[in-house]
């Protein structure tokens, strides 16, 4: 069965990992198990990984090679079999309990509790590991049928290791008797016994009970419970080992370190030997079926479509640790496959969505191999343009003006307008100005020229000079659209200020003169620049945030739609790109690019 486990040195890095996903994500996502209408449990015993792609969907995927099946729409933190069930904790914090062929889903947990990285089932219930850069390491005990959780070992000095067997363990460590293996009785919690192990230990539990493996040591325990003693494990294992992989009947899987160049060797009873070098360097254990172990590594690179976005592949080999034979295991998820054949739609869209317009075809085209049409960027003027000409397939666009409708009537085009997302125009200015929140009424009056000094507002006394864009940019539409709305637009260049054709230079200009106002899109903004020197106004006492673009209260949020002409046949690749915005992948992509998902009916997408 299999057991995801961590190191001191993962735990390092996973601790990375939780606080940067967290950062990024900023939201949660729902899970949508395939059986979500039916929660009756039926037992199978189909043979099949479970395993994550495709940013941590939860896939099944038969031992035969057949099509993996996507059993929840999510992003999954970890998974853990016990008995004829598996049991998956979501970035929700949902914990699902799901049959060995993927086919039916209970929820255990509801979304809104804690983010586990750690599942350790038990005929009981199911224990859940959280780690928190602040916090440390927890543990919370779910019994069968409740959804209240106990806390573990409050008050103990437990260090970042439990795991369960005819008891709850947990490894101590007081500073004077050194580490322990603690045992607690797993109904009334009572610590019962303790013995000693080494203070890195590691615990593994597979079909015959529980290991305790040493790093670099060479040293394998097996823990008797009934004698409550550590019994010495046979095997080849080497001082350089550094991690225990996997375990099945005598058979292990083992890496060594930096001095090995982490290499990998199978054990089998009393022989040891080097791995075929076509493993990668690094892999996981992803799941373990009976003797064949699923091991999960990638490969990536930057992406062509756009300079700050990095693709990652996800791929897969299958071990037989009784066999030693080492195989491909190909999967295509069910969201990589909409244009397996390589025609992904040419897509064009604004300046500020290109960021989104990248890791699409990232995603679609560089990290399956499919390939496609690389992305225009033709700003919102132009991608409307060619929408009406035919030269792009979809664009993600602000509403047309009357001119780009205009133009689509004279082309005899229409259009299918979705919304997807939400975003905001920003005012931007240099923090040594010495202003932080403006009203839009105060926006208004600098640009007509009434206010013409940083002191009228409560900061610098100094000249504000006034910088705009160019009336084709979405930029500069979106401010004559949203701020003179009841009154004509000044005449900016009559007024003496300075225009700007292109996005980047607003924002540059803002970073080397103090004192100038500017304006750009907020999620342009949060991928490009991150200077400290960087000001984004509040405006009427809300910053610009996706959290306040969602709840309307930033006064400046903006709506974006993907754009489609309607002539498009029901399975195009432009229709099928349509269609997929609005599903919990599409969200997933425009929140790690900073586009708060919205829905049609104008409320918050769900995820």
């Amino acid at each position: 069965m299999m057991k995801e486990w961590i190191s001191g040195r993962q735990f390092l890095c996973l601790l990375l990992v939780f606080a940067f996903t967290f950062a990024l994500l900023g939201c949660a996502q729902s899970v949508e198990a395939a059986s979500a209408a039916g929660t009756a449990e039926q037992k199978t015993g189909a043979p099949g990984f479970f395993l994550t792609a495709e940013y941590d969907r939860l896939y099944f995927a038969p031992l035969d090679g057949s099509s993996p099946r996507l059993v929840a729409d999510s992003s999954t933190l970890c998974t853990a079999r016990w008995g004829e069930w598996l049991y998956a904790a979501f970035e929700d914090g949902s914990i699902m309990r799901l049959s060995l062929d993927g086919s039916s889903a209970t929820e255990l947990v509801p979304a809104g509790s804690r983010s586990y990285r750690e599942l350790i089932p038990f005929d009981g219930g199911v224990i859940g590991a959280h780690y928190s850069l602040r916090e440390g390491a927890g543990y919370d005990l779910y019994r069968e049928g409740s959804r209240t959780p106990v806390a573990l070992f409050e008050g103990e000095p437990a260090l970042m290791t439990c795991t369960v067997g005819k008891y709850i363990y947990s490894r101590r460590y007081d500073g004077v008797s050194g580490s322990r293996l603690a045992a607690f009785d797993p109904e009334s919690l009572e610590s019962l016994w303790e013995v000693p192990v080494d203070s890195t230990v590691e615990l593994l539990r597979d079909e015959e009970g529980i290991l305790c493996f040493v790093p670099n040591s060479g040293k394998l325990s097996r823990l008797d419970e009934d004698a409550h003693a550590l019994v010495p494990v046979s095997a080849p294992l080497a001082k350089d080992d550094c991690e225990l992989l996997a375990a099945y009947r005598g058979n292990y899987l083992v890496q060594g370190n930096w001095s090995d160049n982490y290499r990998y060797y199978l054990i089998q009873g009393d022989s040891r030997s080097l791995l075929d070098e076509s493993l990668p360097d690094f892999v996981s254990l992803m799941d373990l079926c009976g003797s064949k172990a699923l091991l999960k590594y990638f490969e990536g690179g930057q992406s062509a479509a756009g300079e700050n976005v990095w693709y990652r592949t996800d791929r897969y080999k299958v071990l037989d640790l009784e066999s030693g034979e080492i195989s491909d295991f190909p999967v295509h998820g069910q969201y990589g496959a909409l244009f397996a054949s390589g025609d992904f739609p040419l897509m064009d869209s604004s300046t500020a969505r290109k960021p989104v317009t990248a890791e699409l075809y990232a995603f679609f085209c560089e990290s399956t191999g499919a390939g496609g049409k690389m992305p225009l960027c033709s700003t919102t003027h132009g991608a409307w343009l060619n929408i009406a000409d035919g030269a792009a397939d979809i664009a993600l666009l602000a509403a047309p003006t009357q001119e780009e409708q205009d133009y689509l009537d004279e082309r005899g085009v229409s259009v299918e307008m979705k919304l997807y997302g939400g975003d905001g125009l920003v005012f931007i200015g240099n923090r040594a100005c010495g202003v932080e929140d403006m009203s839009l009424d105060q926006v208004r009056a600098i640009y007509r020229g009434e206010i013409t000094n940083w002191s009228q507002l409560g900061g610098a006394d100094r000249p504000i000079r006034v910088l705009y864009r160019d009336d084709q940019s979405g930029s500069q539409r979106l401010f004559e659209r949203m701020l003179w709305k009841e009154e004509p637009v000044p005449d900016f260049e009559a007024l003496g200020y300075d225009r700007l054709d292109e996005m980047s230079t607003i924002v540059s200009e803002c970073l080397r003169d103090p004192y100038a106002i500017g304006y750009s899109i907020m999620t342009y903004l949060n991928d490009v620049y991150g200077s400290e020197d960087l000001l984004t106004f509040s405006l009427n006492g809300y910053a610009a945030t996706p959290e306040n673009v969602a709840a309307r209260n930033y006064p400046l949020g903006t709506q974006g739609y993907v754009v489609i002409r309607s002539d498009e046949p029901a399975d195009s690749p432009a229709r099928r790109l349509f269609n997929f915005f609005g599903s919990p992948l599409s969200d997933v992509i425009l929140t790690r690019n900073g586009v708060t998902p919205l829905s049609d009916d104008g409320e918050q997408a769900s995820q």
